[in-house]
């Protein structure tokens, strides 16, 4: 079996659009089902201290369908969850995907409060979600420090996780890490691990393709979850196609 059970959803939506990591409602709340009645939620901020009976859930860029569809299921089953917010983006449309004409909104100020209040964790995504690997060291610790102080501005509260964005992570992007003053990060994806390092947790993605749950946490399945990683790849390029245009 896979270990960590750390799940990470980009968004849960109620309408189909041109993406792969995403999960209808239904999808969603069947993976809840299943991960809840064979084991047990661990404590969202002491993922390294979880044990093989645990899992978590994550979320990656703080889209608006995590607050609509996800946190309604979540709280019904009294679970909490970890999101990760791309601080340029909050409230806008994400310009900076390879979207093909289907953009989603990120929560704005508001939901993001509301989370926090009701003791989701909220973690950085990065200021731009831009690919830490290849950016000057200058470039990277404004990437992380902006969002960690942009965040701890408007919660109140300390933000000591960061999710790199694309599960892309360096030797490079860990020193700014820890320049900045988090505690913890979260990369790519898990298979069988014995141990975990603080700023290389990995996760298992989900996508709109995973059909049977219980195969999903089996050690084999990662060979499914990296070849479906894959399109996630071309946003790098995207982004450096074109450049400043996207915060327009």
């Amino acid at each position: 079996m896979r270990y960590p059970l750390i799940f990470n959803i980009h968004n849960v939506s109620r309408s189909p659009y041109l993406a792969g990591n995403w999960l209808f409602p239904w999808q969603f709340e069947r993976l809840l089902k299943f991960l809840k009645e064979r084991f047990k939620f661990g404590d969202p901020k002491e993922p390294l201290r979880l044990s093989k009976d645990e899992f978590l859930i994550t979320f990656d860029d703080g889209l608006m369908g995590v607050y609509e569809n996800a946190y309604p299921i979540m709280e019904g089953m009294g679970i909490k969850g970890i999101v990760f917010i791309v601080v340029d983006y909050i409230g806008r449309r994400n310009l900076w995907d390879a979207h093909f004409l289907t953009p989603v909104y990120h929560m704005d100020k508001g939901e993001i409060l509301e989370l926090s209040r009701k003791g989701w964790i909220i973690g950085s995504h990065g200021k731009t979600h831009r690919s830490l690997k290849g950016l000057k060291f200058e470039e990277v610790l404004r990437e992380v420090d902006y969002s960690k102080k942009y965040l701890e501005d408007l919660t109140g509260r300390e933000v000591f996780m960061f999710s790199y964005p694309f599960g892309i992570y360096s030797p490079l992007a860990e020193k700014a890490l820890y320049m900045a003053g988090y505690k913890l990060a979260f990369c790519g994806i898990s298979g069988r691990r014995k141990k975990l390092e603080r700023f290389r947790i990995p996760r298992i993605p989900t996508f709109i393709t995973d059909l049977f749950v219980n195969l999903k946490i089996m050690d084999f399945y990662t060979i499914f979850d990296k070849a479906f990683s894959l399109p996630s790849r071309l946003t790098p390029i995207y982004q450096k196609i074109l450049g400043k245009r996207l915060l327009r």
